[in-house]
């Protein structure tokens, strides 16, 4: 049985898996652009080597990736104590296409940035910009993922 989305009401009439993309869009936004911003010096070739760029990016990124996977349980963590009726209930029909289709264009922008990652090491780039390529890639993809999802949940699929 498809829901129907009334937007009168906003996020009190948002189901749990609508909830929990806007808090992962919002977190996987900021998060990464707080990154990028930050090392967007280093990655630009900010008057450093390529040893030193590896090395302040790689902690910056393990630190960065660590912190949303926490912040994205803590924030799942309170969206299921606020409703947890509704963090039960099982995906339907609508859940599952809209998911599908989010996935669907994720995957697509993922595999270009795969091909530039590719082509970035086969013209002997340095690491640290492969490696935030792939990054950027991941994080792009998500992005699409979610807004995809967004679209869906709120215009109907």
């Amino acid at each position: 049985m498809l829901k129907t989305t009334d937007t009168k009401n906003g996020v009190f009439d948002m189901g749990f898996r609508e909830k929990s993309n806007i808090a992962m869009l919002v977190l996987t936004g900021g998060v990464y652009a707080w990154y990028f911003a930050s090392t967007a010096n280093v990655l630009l070739g900010g008057g450093v080597s390529a040893e030193e760029a590896l090395e302040l990016t790689n902690t910056k990124m393990l630190l960065t990736v660590g912190a949303v996977i926490i912040a994205s349980i803590v924030a799942h963590i309170a969206l299921a104590i606020a409703a947890p009726s509704e963090a039960e209930e099982a995906a339907d029909e609508r859940d599952r296409l809209v998911e599908m289709r989010g996935d669907q264009r994720g995957g697509f922008v993922l595999a270009l940035f795969a091909l530039a990652a590719m082509a970035s090491a086969m013209t002997a780039q340095p690491y640290y910009l492969i490696a935030n390529l792939v990054l950027a890639g991941l994080v792009a993809s998500e992005l699409v993922k979610g807004v995809s999802k967004l679209i869906g949940y709120r215009r109907g699929v």
